[in-house]
């Protein structure tokens, strides 16, 4: 048996007047009912991002680089990849460094080399000073054989360390020296321990 009931009712979409079969009726046409759907959707979708403008966003945290030197930077001993990092350069120019004397180390064992940080501190200091004339002081150092000593030349060639790096080894060790005629000479005794030394260091880091 089929529905009698006629009401009268406005459109929720188009808001004119027409007779609904159905007390649930909301709109007066199929198309008036599509039309009404995709609004609805539409403000939905508006709604849903004014939400989403007005949640906070996470603070970003970054994560601590390793290889930064805010970390390490107040260590009293560094390693050697520290030590690079710290002084922005490769790790090979630190064993070089090291190698030359230029730069004191510590050998634990093997692959534990270690570097006062004070020491890196102090290659700035020695860099900010003006160089000062290498002096040659006659001690009586003088009454070593000269076949006892090397000369400057022989142990640049020898240990394969630059003519700054060993004036600062020279200076730093308090190790004589003296001048015959035109060459420089440096007891065998004094600087041969000290060379050998920083050559097992560099072998073993």
């Amino acid at each position: 048996m089929s529905s009698t009931i006629k009401i009268r009712k406005i459109c929720q979409h188009c808001r004119l007047e027409f007779i609904a079969k159905t007390t649930v009726t909301k709109y007066c046409s199929h198309k008036c009912n599509q039309r009404a759907y995709k609004a609805n959707a539409r403000e939905l979708k508006i709604q849903q991002s004014k939400t989403e403008q007005h949640i906070p966003e996470k603070k970003f945290t970054p994560k601590q680089n390793p290889d930064s030197n805010f970390g390490f930077a107040t260590f009293e001993y560094l390693t050697v990849k520290e030590a690079s990092v710290l002084l922005k350069c490769d790790r090979r120019t630190v064993y070089n460094m090291l190698k030359n004397g230029m730069l004191p180390s510590a050998n634990l064992s093997i692959r534990k080399t270690r570097i006062l940080k004070k020491d890196i501190d102090a290659l700035f200091e020695m860099l900010e000073k003006p160089e000062q004339p290498f002096i040659f002081e006659r001690t009586v150092v003088e009454k070593i054989p000269l076949k006892d000593c090397y000369t400057i030349g022989q142990i640049q060639k020898q240990f394969n360390i630059s003519e700054t790096s060993l004036k600062n080894l020279i200076k730093r060790h308090h190790i004589p020296k003296f001048q015959n005629g035109r060459f420089v000479y440096i007891p065998k005794i004094d600087i041969d321990p000290i060379l050998n030394k920083i050559r097992s260091n560099s072998y073993c880091g």
